[in-house]
């Protein structure tokens, strides 16, 4: 039977762990060696997002908290849930990225059958005990499918695995609001939401709303501190220099409206999924402009920022694309017939 205080204990332990990560010190080494954007800082903050904000007590009993029955209803769903396979699909975006994915399957009592991205396939063994396939034609049948990963892959994924549950993530992108009112601090964590793991997370800002007369300078001067951080991730280095280039190419041809940080680029564009090292903005009058916006795009927006600082460090059940993860499981596992949101 599922030991729900078990869970709870060797989680909360894991994530104590993680304030001396001595102990993964080879495998950080091994996976900057093998995808250079993962810088031993980019791994170290992922991981202590990680702890501090699904491995402690009260975000993992929250993550337990699935059902408003008794414990025994909650039992129940568990003992139906032994045996069943959810196979997991990772992104190699940010380290560790599935690492929430497994631990809401574990929840559930279901067994995670995981393949790694080849570019992050180093931390989330030392992480947690699962069965990692190295082919999914060597995998057993599976009951359900998570998925994260571009809305290209994510049509090719839909079509190999038809007939099997899936909850299948795509291409998403993040904005920030600024109200003109915010201090050299907020632009500073505006800072982080934008460029930390080189900007590639579904949840870092990219677009940017300003109030009509904003002064970009102080987005640029703000943000100066993630520079050293950014230009030692050698692919982000070299995509910045290709932009600043094309920047200056546009600019003097009067092609483009582009303005350069010194390790980024701003382009005046309201428009979604800029390149790397690119972050977009655009000016508003009326705030309205902003709501129009994100009622044309809402299937394409993971997030809408307002207050800056957090974007990559979500609460547990601060679910990927508002979709709870735990529910779909039971759903598509045939446990639940009924969301609970």
């Amino acid at each position: 039977m599922f030991n729900r205080s078990e869970f709870i204990r060797c989680f909360f332990e894991l994530g104590k762990r993680f304030g001396d990560i001595s102990f993964m010190e080879s495998s950080i080494e091994s996976a900057y060696a093998a995808n250079p954007l993962f810088t031993p800082y980019m791994q170290k903050r992922a991981l202590k997002a990680i702890a501090e904000n699904y491995l402690t007590e009260e975000a993992l009993k929250k993550l337990l908290s699935y059902s408003d029955g008794s414990e025994d209803d909650i039992n129940a769903l568990r003992r139906e849930m032994k045996g069943k396979r959810v196979g997991i699909i990772t992104a190699g975006n940010i380290p560790a990225v599935g690492f929430h994915d497994i631990l809401c399957t574990l929840s559930t009592g279901a067994k995670a059958i995981v393949k790694l991205s080849s570019k992050d396939r180093f931390l989330i063994p030392l992480m947690v005990n699962c069965e990692f396939i190295s082919s999914w034609e060597d995998a057993p049948k599976l009951d359900f499918l998570l998925f994260s990963g571009s809305n290209r892959t994510k049509a090719l994924v839909l079509n190999e695995f038809e007939g099997i549950p899936i909850l299948a993530r795509g291409s998403r992108f993040s904005l920030g609001v600024l109200s003109g009112e915010e201090t050299d601090e907020d632009l500073r964590l505006l800072a982080e939401d934008m460029f930390l793991y080189g900007g590639l997370g579904c949840r870092s800002i990219s677009l940017l709303f300003l109030p009509e007369g904003f002064d970009i300078q102080r987005i640029i001067k703000a943000s100066s501190f993630m520079r050293e951080r950014l230009m030692e991730m050698g692919p982000y280095k070299s995509n910045y220099i290709r932009r600043s280039a094309i920047a200056k190419i546009e600019n003097m041809f009067e092609h483009g409206n582009f303005t350069d940080g010194g390790f980024f680029i701003l382009e005046e564009a309201r428009k979604s999924f800029p390149p790397m090292g690119v972050v977009r903005y655009s000016f508003y009058r009326d705030i309205s402009e902003v709501d129009e916006f994100c009622f044309r795009n809402r299937n394409s927006i993971q997030k809408k920022f307002t207050n800056f600082g957090m974007a990559q460090s979500p609460a547990i059940d601060d679910w990927m694309d508002g979709v709870n993860t735990v529910w779909s499981i039971l759903e598509g596992c045939g446990v639940l017939r009924k969301s609970n949101g």
